[in-house]
């Protein structure tokens, strides 16, 4: 596949791309809030947000209230989660069971994507996906509905190897992906914790996942990685500069981090004054 036809052209770092993303996650995220839901724990109305066009019997929804909903302490000062949801995917109405999308499983994913004889297509797909989801690249708002459109290419390399993961077809469980990405933005923004523009929620998860594939495509040290994920209390996001790096075909421009002195620990001078007060 040739990923020139996906070239971002921006800087993903300066202010009104920002600004951009993060307004656009405002608005998802007041949408969200804004689903009715059942608050009777045990019971749920579940809110389509994407039909599988080869398979109407799959939907993906996001069921109100959440687990978290009837939990305390989610939103620190003793408060539950209010706005939790159950991101879930339905066949014929019916729960399917076999999906968890947690970090794990994103991971096995990528493995397998490595075993395969095109896995370096493979992952190089994926990775961009993820990084085009953390910054809302394909989201659309149309009249108070959102639309997640990835491009087609990317799903079409992506599907045709790996047809199915998790019970469903691989289309279904990319969609599932965004709904986790949806419902976590919504709980940090429920957390107070979003509103300070950070990359919290959907966008470190999703740039996680990148970070994984990129670690499987021999980019980066898995040192790194895990070094990341756990000064970062469980995420591990790719950096803007390292994906324009690895993927210079996007045409991703970034601002050029500061370097920063390191200071001698101790000199000679001082060394030897401690000397010579123990002597």
């Amino acid at each position: 596949m040739d990923f020139h036809e996906l070239a971002l052209n921006t800087n993903v770092d300066s202010k009104e791309f920002k600004d951009a993303v993060y307004a656009k996650r405002l608005e998802l995220i007041d949408i969200a809030i804004q689903w009715p839901g059942e608050t009777t724990k045990g019971t749920m109305i579940f809110n389509n947000v994407w039909e599988y066009p080869s398979n109407s019997s799959y939907t993906v929804c996001l069921g109100k209230y959440g687990k978290e909903f009837y939990e305390s302490g989610q939103t620190g000062n003793g408060q539950k989660n209010s706005n939790d949801m159950r991101p879930t995917v339905l066949k014929d109405g019916c729960i399917v069971d076999s999906v968890r999308g947690r970090f794990d499983d994103i991971f096995r994913l990528m493995e397998l994507c490595h075993s395969k004889e095109n896995g370096q297509e493979l992952l190089k797909a994926f990775a961009i996906l993820f990084y085009r989801n953390a910054l809302l690249l394909d989201h659309q708002i149309v009249a108070r509905h959102y639309l997640y459109e990835p491009p087609q290419s990317l799903i079409d390399v992506i599907c045709a190897s790996l047809p199915s993961y998790e019970g469903i077809p691989m289309e279904v469980y990319i969609h599932f992906l965004d709904a986790i990405g949806l419902n976590e933005d919504v709980k940090y923004f429920t957390q107070q914790k979003l509103q300070n523009g950070k990359g919290i929620g959907r966008e470190n998860n999703m740039k996680t996942y990148a970070h994984d594939a990129c670690c499987l495509l021999g980019h980066v040290s898995w040192a790194d990685f895990i070094y990341k994920l756990i000064r970062n209390f469980g995420v591990s996001p790719i950096s803007n500069k390292d994906m324009a790096t690895f993927f210079p075909e996007l045409s991703i421009t970034y601002r050029v981090p500061r370097q920063r002195t390191r200071r001698s620990a101790s000199t000679t001078t001082v060394i030897k004054e401690i000397l010579d007060q123990h002597k």
